[in-house]
């Protein structure tokens, strides 16, 4: 792989592109033709790939263009050509045929893509087109979500492979993740397997809380940043469905019903309530006259917006004070041990967080520091190996999996029972990620 002096960044407007640019130009010192559908657009994406990195060093080196008047050209002279156009194939084909046309060999091309098959989007390109074509896929936002999973296809040359991960890893910055070219690839079939079953258990137990009560069962004491379902809010319902709808159509492994799209959030789709994007979802905001904020839940059962409620669960209480002085397996010998419905459902999720995670490694990815490195810097969840030595080792994990009735990884299953599991805490202390 050629040094990459000259990035030409398609979709440079986006709130990816913009971020991605940043990143690029700053941490590569690259100089980076930025192109969107009108030279005003990009020019937009400029000023927000200054304002994400906060250095006004970059400027000079970002060139706005449009698809129109300056694609040919401007991938002509780059080494590397970075996609972000709309998630679909019908956007992207098109792109890529213009881009195989100009490319010179040796050029690399990426998308950013969460889960469309990069074997098919190469297709658009020659043998040395195919053999530089990857899946980039960056996430939002890129200057503080340092995550890339690396996506390859049989077409890639493992030299040049090897390459740009060192690329992306010790020049840009990145917490590189090696992935197949598989449905939603790692962190977003982890990610969304957790969150669309809990959406599937708030319809359940609609008369017991719902949304609220999963979120609270599923919050920071488990070791998430935010909590599922209020992650689903956040990325929008919209875009919830389009992942979890890809994976269930084109994936028939033990957790395939998980991945059915509850019918509730298909109604509020229907009805634009999308999440925090359009001012509410499966919660909303609103602000009293006084300017005091009021957080409202989504009823399931009747349909309306309810105040978001409180819950006093003993066992969330004590495991969050366990993790606020640090005691974080403390914290997991309490939940291993409580009574109570929200108690077998806290089991129950930790131990398929687990199992799923553990069960993708040999198909996803090749190793489970690469399923480990998903979920951390992807979503800052503590990651499932990480959760085995917290609950006291592959055999009490294995005993918590069983019980839940879910399926025992035979990574898990071969593991030594005596020695740590875990095996990226020099990179990622997975202890921050617990919420107290």
């Amino acid at each position: 792989m050629r040094e990459i002096k000259t990035v030409t960044i398609l979709g440079a407007n986006g709130a990816m592109g913009s971020g991605s640019a940043g990143v690029i130009a700053s941490f590569g010192g690259a100089k980076v033709h930025m192109l969107a559908r009108d030279v005003e657009k990009a020019k937009q994406g400029i000023e927000a790939a200054v304002n994400s990195v906060k250095t006004d060093t970059i400027r000079g080196r970002m060139i706005p263009g449009s698809y129109d008047a300056d694609l040919e050209k401007a991938v002509a002279e780059s080494d590397w050509v970075f996609e972000l156009v709309a998630e679909s194939y019908e956007v992207k084909e098109p792109i890529n045929a213009r881009i195989a046309k100009a490319r010179r060999p040796g050029t690399i091309v990426s998308t950013v893509s969460s889960g469309l098959s990069i074997g098919r989007l190469a297709k658009a390109y020659d043998e040395d087109g195919q053999k530089h074509y990857y899946g980039t896929h960056f996430f939002n936002p890129p200057y503080k979500m340092i995550l890339c999973e690396l996506v390859t296809h049989a077409g890639n040359d493992k030299k040049v492979t090897k390459a740009l991960g060192e690329y992306l890893d010790k020049v840009l910055g990145r917490a590189v993740v090696y992935t197949n070219d598989t449905p939603a690839f790692a962190g977003n079939r982890i990610g969304f397997q957790l969150m669309n079953e809990c959406g599937q258990f708030a319809e359940k137990y609609a008369d017991k809380g719902g949304i609220a009560l999963l979120d609270e069962i599923m919050s920071g004491y488990t070791g998430r940043a935010m909590s599922p379902l209020a992650t689903a809010d956040f990325v929008g319902l919209d875009v919830h469905k389009a992942i979890v709808d890809n994976i269930y159509e084109n994936t028939k492994d033990s957790a395939h019903e998980t991945f059915k799209l509850p019918a509730y959030m298909q109604k509020l789709i229907n009805e634009g309530k999308l999440g925090m994007k359009s001012g509410g979802g499966l919660t909303k905001v609103t602000k009293t006259a006084d300017g005091k904020r009021e957080k409202f839940v989504y009823n399931i059962t009747s349909g309306n917006y309810d105040a978001y409620p409180k819950f006093d669960i003993p066992f969330i209480k004590q495991a969050r004070a366990c993790i606020k002085e640090s005691d974080y397996k403390g914290a997991m010998a309490i939940v291993k041990s409580a009574s109570g419905f929200e108690a077998d459902l806290a089991r129950y999720f930790i131990s398929r967080y687990i199992s799923y995670s553990l069960s993708l490694v040999g198909e996803v990815v090749e190793t489970k520091e690469n399923t480990d490195g998903a979920m951390g810097f992807g979503f800052n969840w503590v990651p499932a190996s990480a959760f085995v030595d917290f609950l006291g080792g592959p055999k009490d994990a294995i005993k918590l999996i069983e019980a839940a009735k879910l399926p025992v990884p035979k990574i898990l299953a071969d593991a030594k029972p005596n020695k740590k599991f875990y095996e990226l805490g020099d990179k990622l202390d997975a202890r921050s990620l617990f919420k107290g």
